[in-house]
């Protein structure tokens, strides 16, 4: 079956499925959640990929795309989101039982929007003139590595301010960044190897 068939028929069934969060969230509510993962370009530099089961009250058969009569696909190849950020770390001296710390500077991170995830090109994550439409940008604050068995996992706090976004469609329902989050998020993260996941909240009102 032709993915544009797959995607008709979705079109179709979310008519009338989900409704979007169009008000603010509240300060500290869980809004977001993420999984994925990163690709090193150095020893210390790399570029950092997630996408997205929970934002707002967004239906999976918002977020993923799914086989015909399928149950939507939650991973990167099929996801309508993906938030992409190249970072540095600066890694710091020991401190008793985190035997690894690395600071992650200011950098900056953006949301790709696009409702033909199979036509993304994975084979170089510095080149994502196929990942799609940038719908918001982020200024990432700096944020703290900390690990205890030598930074093959640990966890990561960094605060996402939004500085622009604009509106979008999915599916016919309109959607903007600024509705949900408009002063950005917080987002707590644990990383495994390569992997990471994490939830995000709401920053309030400055």
């Amino acid at each position: 079956m032709k993915f544009a068939t797959v995607l008709l028929l979705g079109i179709l069934l979310l008519v009338s499925c989900a409704s979007l969060n169009a008000q603010p969230a509240g300060s500290s509510q869980v809004v977001m959640a993420f999984t994925g993962g990163s690709v090193y370009t150095s020893d210390t530099t790399a570029i950092c990929m997630a996408y997205w089961p929970i934002i707002g009250d967004l239906d999976l058969r918002l977020l993923f795309a799914a086989p015909m009569f399928g149950k939507p696909v939650v991973d990167k190849e099929h996801a309508y989101l993906i938030f992409v950020s190249d970072s540095s770390m600066v890694v710091l001296p020991p401190n008793k039982d985190f035997n690894f710390l690395a600071l992650f500077p200011q950098g900056e991170a953006t949301m790709y929007f696009t409702t033909r995830p199979d036509l993304r090109d994975w084979s170089d994550w510095s080149k994502r003139d196929t990942w799609g439409e940038p719908v918001a940008k982020f200024v990432r604050r700096a944020g703290l590595f900390q690990s205890a068995d030598g930074g093959a996992s640990g966890t990561l706090t960094m605060s996402l301010e939004l500085v622009s976004s604009h509106t979008f469609s999915i599916f016919g329902k309109s959607f903007n960044f600024a509705d949900l989050i408009p002063h950005g998020m917080t987002c707590f993260e644990t990383g495994v190897g390569e992997t990471e996941s994490g939830t995000c909240v709401a920053i309030g009102k400055q």
